[in-house]
């Protein structure tokens, strides 16, 4: 479409599509209608970009000592979200950087990535709770959460057809 087209529809009236597209919703247009990639997908680039910052902010803040300290869903003492949750929300923080990079600029291994941050944590509450370094309810909690959400995400990222193609799409460039 070329600057002061108009879509097919309408000629008159007051429909917001009969009035000229101008060059920066020209761009808009391409850049979404373009794209191969998943709707989902573009959603969840920007929610693991945030949610990366997010990790890394409740560790300053728990360095702080600001606000309450809550693993599993119930309160803990500052030292021990520290000892026991930071490091966790660390290595988190990093695969969401990393999925978000993954899936902004379209690489294939962007998958993976979400199973294994979910991987690991179903991994770091068995060991923690085989230790007997957390309660048990919180280690069932964890288990449970990455458990299901890890599920989910291997239906959708292997299983759903049009992203399993896109991914099978990515990996063959």
């Amino acid at each position: 479409m070329v600057a002061g087209e108009r879509l097919i529809g309408r000629e008159r009236g007051g429909c917001a599509f009969s009035k000229p597209v101008s060059p920066r919703d020209q761009f808009l247009i391409i850049l979404v209608t373009k794209s191969r990639q998943p709707f989902l997908i573009r959603i969840l680039a920007w929610f693991a970009a945030l949610a990366s910052v997010g990790m890394y902010l409740s560790i300053v803040l728990a360095i702080l000592d600001i606000g309450p300290h809550i693993m599993g869903g119930e309160r803990v003492t500052r030292e021990e979200w520290l000892r026991i949750a930071a490091p966790l929300v660390a290595a988190i923080g990093v695969l969401m950087a990393c999925i978000s990079y993954g899936f902004a600029t379209e690489k294939a291994w962007s998958r993976h990535v979400v199973i294994a941050m979910f991987a690991l944590i179903v991994v770091y509450a068995s060991i923690l709770g085989a230790l007997n370094l957390i309660h048990r309810a919180i280690m069932w909690r964890a288990i449970i959460n990455g458990t299901l959400f890890g599920g989910a995400s291997v239906w959708y990222f292997y299983f759903k057809p049009n992203v399993a193609a896109y991914f099978r799409e990515l990996a063959n460039r």
